[in-house]
């Protein structure tokens, strides 16, 4: 009698608790489509936004985000899943609007992102530029700390940086060859790493000949402090992302700015799932800036496609792309968040902000949308070691029905067609 009155007694609490999870997502959630959208929380240092990779819709939630912030002074610089260099080209096409220097900047981008070398990523872009026109006088400034994952952008930006600097026979060796396209862009080339080691050990050696000659000493040091570090064989990836922002920080003031950070799942996350730290973990426990003032928006996917791969030929020339429906999605049976039916269950529309750190919050209990469910394997309930949601992420974004974004290849193909001849 005693097992079955407590197991009367769970079953309850579980039902109110659910329901109680049910009402409060109604109570607390944005229509991202709607005219008189407004992000409810301004107070913040730096808020990031991030989802599974591939799904086209993540960026079309991404924009919303970002017209919404902006159009509330609460947005100067956007952060974005890139190295230094290749941030500085895309401010680049921000300010004169270069869709070829956009095109090149869209397929380096797949270096460290590989799903998002698309179409989708172009456009969005494009989009972007149209909303910064809108804030001439405060218009977004782009910023990445990411290590450097391709060779084409850091070089380019280590040749302008130099581009005063007389007699610097190494860099001429480098300019020559980068000009007539005798390079190999990739990191694991052995080729151009050892030109670019030369080239920054000779800086090195002689840097009192070629620094004054040089307008901005900053980014070249930290463009080759860079560059040094991509020679080494293994490489701590969220160490490297949290280093650069330290060391860059000061420099652009960013302690005073509103910063809007675009990165995969994992980096946006503000506490240990396991023991090793993501980027936000670490600039809430080194004390960068206090946790109520890092503020994390995790998309989730549901009814949705994302790219998966693209396929090349045997002379690594494009062919076509796959997509998946279930896997890497985050809401298949096999593969799926624990309590994400409850957000599909109170949507306002395809794209439905939920606020989940609110003091009332039933999500400051349980691992909601951070625990992720497995078929006949083991979850990461362990990992999370009883940590609640809200230690996590502090809103949550449903994508509902989105297609997978494309590659950008795609276009040159079409582009190609319409050229062809009849």
């Amino acid at each position: 009698m005693t097992k079955l009155f407590t197991f009367l007694i769970l079953i309850i609490s579980c039902t109110a608790l659910s329901q109680s999870k049910t009402e409060y997502l109604r109570q607390n959630r944005f229509d991202l489509n709607h005219p008189d959208f407004q992000f409810p929380q301004t107070d913040f240092n730096i808020i990031g936004f991030g989802a599974y990779h591939g799904s086209a819709k993540t960026y079309d939630a991404e924009i919303k985000l970002i017209a919404s912030l902006k159009k509330q002074n609460a947005l100067d610089y956007y952060i974005i899943e890139t190295n230094f260099s290749q941030a500085f080209y895309f401010q680049q096409y921000l300010d004169t609007g270069d869709e070829d220097l956009l095109k090149e900047l869209v397929l380096g981008f797949e270096s460290i992102v590989s799903q998002e070398g698309t179409i989708d990523t172009f456009e969005h872009w494009k989009k972007l530029r149209a909303l910064n026109q809108m804030y001439p006088n405060n218009p977004i400034k782009v910023l990445g700390f990411d290590l450097i994952s391709e060779y084409h952008f850091p070089i380019k930006h280590l040749l302008y940086l130099t581009k005063d600097v007389l007699n610097w026979t190494m860099r001429n060796e480098l300019e020559t060859k980068f000009s007539s396209r005798q390079l190999d862009f990739k990191t694991r080339n052995q080729e151009t790493k050892n030109l670019l080691q030369k080239l920054t050990d000779d800086y090195q050696t002689n840097k009192h000949r070629y620094l004054t000659q040089v307008k901005d000493t900053v980014s070249l040091n930290h463009l080759l402090k860079n560059i040094a570090l991509s020679f080494e064989e293994k490489r701590d990836r969220e160490k490297i992302i949290f280093d650069n922002y330290v060391a860059l920080k000061d420099i652009y003031n960013l302690e005073t700015k509103k910063q809007f950070a675009k990165y995969g799942f994992f980096h946006i996350q503000k506490d240990r799932e396991q023991m090793y730290p993501s980027f936000f973990t670490r600039l809430i426990e080194q004390n960068i800036y206090h946790r109520n003032k890092v503020i994390t928006v995790m998309g989730y996917l549901t009814t949705s496609e994302v790219l998966w791969d693209k396929i090349y030929d045997d002379n690594g020339n494009y062919k076509s792309y796959t997509i998946e429906k279930g896997f890497g999605i985050g809401d298949y049976w096999k593969e799926y968040f624990k309590g994400i039916k409850k957000l599909k269950k109170t949507k306002r529309s395809d794209l439905t902000l939920f606020k989940l750190n609110n003091i009332n919050s039933p999500y400051h209990v349980g691992s909601d949308l951070i625990q992720v469910r497995l078929f006949l394997k083991k979850s990461n309930r362990k990992a999370l070691k009883a940590k609640p949601t809200t230690n996590f992420i502090d809103y949550a974004v449903l994508i509902t029905n989105s297609k997978n974004q494309v590659p950008i290849e795609e276009m040159t193909l079409k582009q190609d067609i319409k050229k062809a001849p009849k």
